[in-house]
Order: structure tokens, then C-alpha cells, then sequence
């Protein structure tokens, strides 16, 4: 079913792609005021937005080339991007860059024309939960875009000619929008209990709202965004559960998606796949096409070994050995030390690594899972330290150490006890990555804190641990802490011109 409304909707408004350069000068929807009068017709619109975050361009390939490569945690095995977007150091004309812009606002377009045409006092709850999801999306896409590209062209309006040039809007008046769009959709959507499984329920915008006010409460321990951070994220708490073995979280599809961890998740399947598989796995480790395109740095796994050894996570996040369909063995680093070459100085990705050897095509059904509840935790975690310091914080951590430990019958990651606040605050910064790696959490997470705090725990390790001279040397720059302004919008938008490119760029 969900294939056949992402078909119906991508065929009703092919011609209506949202970017600067091509927007129509008619509103995005034909019809508009039929297709929302019933639930199918509203169901329709909403997959249509849907559709837009399955694109290559978006959650299917291009957000992880775009948020891995630059995180600080990744390189590429395409040689043409080390030189550019994997050493931190994007054009505004770069690929990626553009087309997560182009389809961020692909997507706000038809959200905008959705809630312009669907009343808040509609009284058919159906038609009310579309919108909430219209809220809901519209919030996630311009969280990513303002964190990603700071002041951004704030578009809350069906398009039309008259409001086809836009200057950038202050990152607070962005931000304050996010924060009234996901309110409202905390009260427009479903519970959880009665949502359809895929679609986020009236608890996924308390995420976005956490990660919001912990975003704006940065690096200063006295902000009171930390509290308000905490009232979104309790009221999540014991609602979701942690599968029992972190291996389930990508092993198949039938213990991957929609599982009791997922809070928010990409839909995907083989006939609207997602390109993890592709992205992560090597061309020789099976019959299809891999790409090999994101490959962890050795830091990520020295981290990992270094504070957890025998971490069951670490197997099932990272692979350094595998069988080729040859039948011969493939070792990288850190199985392999020599690190003599790029194809054998970096592991691979587990998580996403094909899981059928014998298949001939890197479609598959998994979803995409964006938020889970192991990320929340963290959150709680560190949210309750600021506030009150690590006594009644440790509970929150030590509930996913736990579930790593027992998934491997294993002593470590032993629970945490003893820290000062200090201790803790450095302490969970890296769990996020040890439990998220490669999850699309961490561009967020190494910038949330500023950027001394990334260039002392990402830039400067990475450098100190590069010792080939293909490694690539991070720029101690902070322009590294936005990406550029496309070209194409500074071409094409009237109102932003190049003097309003960010800093460094």
C-alpha cells in the first residue's frame, strides 16, 4: 500500500519539484481544493511528502553523503570527494549540497500546501492526523536545514509567483517556527498505540523538541533550554523499549524496522529502496553493486575498542574481515594494520553491510530509522547531568549499556557510577557515538557543543591519528561548522545574493 500511494503521489505532482532555479509560478498542487475533502485524497497529498524523503536525493543516499562525509567521522572511498566535501571543505556547488537543499524544499512545499489547505478544526481526525504528520515533517526537514545551513529562507506558504524570492530568516525565527510546527503536531497526530506503524505518533515531535532546546542550550551548562529539553524528553520515556539484542537493529527486516526501539523511520522497500546497502558495502562482497562510498575512520573503532574491549557493539558496527564472492578473504584495518593502501586502511560499516551475500541487487526492505529510542536515553542522560548532575543520570546510560552487554553475554560496556559532572558530560558525548555511529546523528552531535568542542574531540584527534599520507587532514576552520549556501539558490533567488554566502565560502 504504501508503494502505491508514493506511485499515485509522485505521478500527481512529478512537475512541481520545489527549488529556487525551477519553482512554477502556480501553486504546487492541481485541485487543491478536492484532493483534501477526503481521507484517501489528504493521504494521497501526505505521500506525496513521504515520497519526497525516499528520494536518492534525500534520505535514500545523498543525507548520508552529505552528513557522514562531513561529520568528522568518515571518508570516502570516491576519490574525487577526499579532495573536497570529506576533508570538511564542500563547494557551494557541490553535489550533495545541493540536492539536500532542493529536496528539503521539495518537501516543505508540499507540507506548506497541505496544512494551507487542511483547517485545524476539521473535525475528522483522520484528515486532523494528516495534518499533524504535515506539521511533524515540515519541523523535521527545517530542523536538518538550519543546523545544517544556518539562516535559511523561512517557507510557510502554498508557492505562488508572489513569493517565489525569499531572503534568509534569522536561525531564531527559524527555530521558533520548528518549535510551533512540532507543538502543533503533538496535537493533531495519533497516539501511538492507534498511529498506522511507519508513521510517527503524537510522541516523535517530543524528539525533535528535545533535540531542539538541547541544540540551543549548546555548550553553556546554565542554559534553561536544558530544562525545557527535559520536559519533552520524560514524557518519552517507558514508552518505547529497546529490542533485547542491538544485532536486531539491522540483522533483517523483520527485526529492523518498525521495531519497539523506532521512533522515527524512513520507509523504504525494494521497489523504493534506500541505498545504505550500496553506500556502505564493498563492490566484492557480493553479487551486487556496492559502492563502498562511506568508510569509518580508524579513530571510530580505536575509540570504541579503547573504552569498551569486547563491546558487542563493536562487531556488529564495524566489519574488518569478510569473504569476498570469490571465496577469498578481504582484511582492512583493523584486522589488516598495514593500512598500506585506501582499500585496506579503513573498516567498513557493519550495520549497514548487505546481510544476504547471495543476493545480485542492493534493494532490499529495510527502513531507514532516523530516531530510536537508545538515542533518547542518551539524551536523558545527558540532559539530567546538566541539570542535576550525574546521580540520578546514570540510569538512563546504564539502561543501553546494558542491552549491549547482554547481547553478547559480555562484561563491558560496564555501567558507569563515580563520575563528576565534568567526567560524565565528556563521557556521554562519546556514547552517542558509540552507539549511533553512522545512524545520521552525528553531524548533530560533534557540532550541538560549538566549535571548540569540535575541533578539540574531532578535528584535532583525527589529525593527531593520521599517519599515511592518504589520510586527510581536517582545516582547523570554523567555517566547518555550516555547509555553504548552493549556487544554484544564490543564482536563482532574487533576495540572497552572494554576499550572503555563510562565512569562509
Amino acid at each position: 500500500m504504501k508503494t502505491l500511494y508514493k506511485f499515485l503521489i509522485l505521478t500527481i505532482i512529478s512537475s512541481i519539484s520545489f527549488v529556487g532555479c525551477d519553482l512554477e509560478e502556480t501553486p504546487p498542487f492541481l485541485a487543491s481544493d478536492n484532493i483534501y475533502t477526503t481521507v484517501e485524497g489528504a493521504n494521497v497529498a501526505l505521500n506525496g511528502a513521504y515520497g519526497k524523503l525516499t528520494n536518492h536525493f534525500f534520505y535514500a543516499a545523498d543525507y548520508h553523503h552529505l552528513t557522514d562525509f562531513t561529520s568528522g567521522f568518515f571518508t570516502s572511498g570516491k576519490a574525487s570527494d577526499t579532495k573536497d566535501i570529506a576533508a570538511l571543505n564542500p563547494s557551494s556547488s557541490q553535489n550533495y549540497v545541493e540536492n539536500l537543499w532542493a529536496l528539503s524544499y521539495s518537501t516543505i512545499a508540499v507540507t506548506n500546501d497541505i496544512i494551507t489547505n487542511i483547517s485545524e478544526t476539521n473535525e475528522n481526525p483522520q484528515i486532523r492526523n494528516v495534518l499533524g504528520q504535515a506539521y511533524f515533517l515540515r519541523a523535521h526537514v527545517y530542523f536538518n536545514l538550519v543546523r545544517l545551513y544556518g539562516a535559511v529562507p523561512l517557507r510557510v506558504e502554498a508557492s505562488t509567483a508572489d513569493n517565489l524570492h525569499m531572503a534568509r530568516t534569522p536561525v531564531d525565527e527559524v527555530y521558533n517556527q520548528i518549535i510551533a510546527d512540532a507543538n502543533k503536531a503533538k496535537t493533531l497526530l495519533f497516539d501511538k498505540s492507534t498511529q498506522t506503524i511507519g508513521r510517527p505518533s503524537n510522541l516523535a515531535p517530543n524528539m525533535i523538541l528535545a533535540k531542539v532546546y538541547m541544540t540551543l542550550a549548546g555548550n553553556n551548562d546554565n542554559s534553561p533550554y536544558w530544562q525545557l529539553a527535559y520536559n519533552e524528553a520524560i514524557q518519552m520515556y517507558g514508552k518505547y523499549s529497546l529490542v533485547g539484542n542491538y544485532g536486531d537493529l539491522w540483522n533483517s527486516e523483520s527485526t529492523a524496522n518498525n521495531n519497539s526501539e523506532s521512533i522515527f523511520e524512513i520507509q523504504f522497500n525494494e521497489e523504493v529502496p534506500s541505498k545504505l546497502v550500496r553506500l556502505f558495502t564493498h563492490s566484492n562482497a557480493y553479487s551486487g553493486v556496492g559502492w563502498q562510498r562511506i568508510k569509518p575512520n580508524p579513530e571510530t573503532i580505536d575509540d570504541h575498542m579503547a573504552r569498551y574491549p569486547g563491546d558487542p557493539r563493536i562487531d556488529l558496527t564495524f566489519i574488518s574481515s569478510y569473504i569476498q564472492v570469490n571465496g577469498s578473504t578481504s582484511k582492512v584495518y583493523p584486522t589488516n594494520t598495514s593500512r598500506s593502501n585506501t582499500n585496506n586502511a579503513y573498516p567498513f560499516i557493519y550495520k549497514y553491510w548487505t546481510k544476504d551475500l547471495t543476493a545480485t541487487t542492493d534493494a532490499t526492505n529495510f527502513n531507514y530509522v532516523h530516531f530510536r529510542y537508545a538515542d533518547l536515553l542518551l539524551m536523558l542522560a545527558e540532559i539530567e547531568n546538566e541539570l542535576n548532575g550525574p546521580a540520578n543520570a546514570y540510569k538512563y546510560v546504564n539502561e543501553v549499556l546494558a542491552r549491549a552487554r547482554n547481547t553478547g553475554n559480555s562484561v563491558q560496556p560496564a555501567d558507569w557510577s563515580g563520575l563528576s559532572q565534568e567526567e560524565f558530560r565528556s563521557a556521554i558525548m562519546k556514547e552517542y557515538q558509540f552507539e549511533l555511529l553512522a545512524e545520521g546523528q552525528d553531524w548533530f552531535n560533534n557540532r550541538r557543543r560549538g566549535y571548540d568542542y569540535f575541533k578539540q574531540n574531532i578535528i584535532d584527534p583525527h589529525n593527531a591519528r593520521n599517519e599515511k599520507a592518504f589520510d586527510i587532514v581536517y582545516p582547523d576552520n570554523n567555517k566547518t561548522m555550516l555547509m555553504p549556501i548552493p549556487g544554484s539558490e544564490i543564482n536563482a533567488n532574487q533576495q540572497i545574493s552572494a554576499a550572503d554566502q555563510n562565512p569562509g565560502y
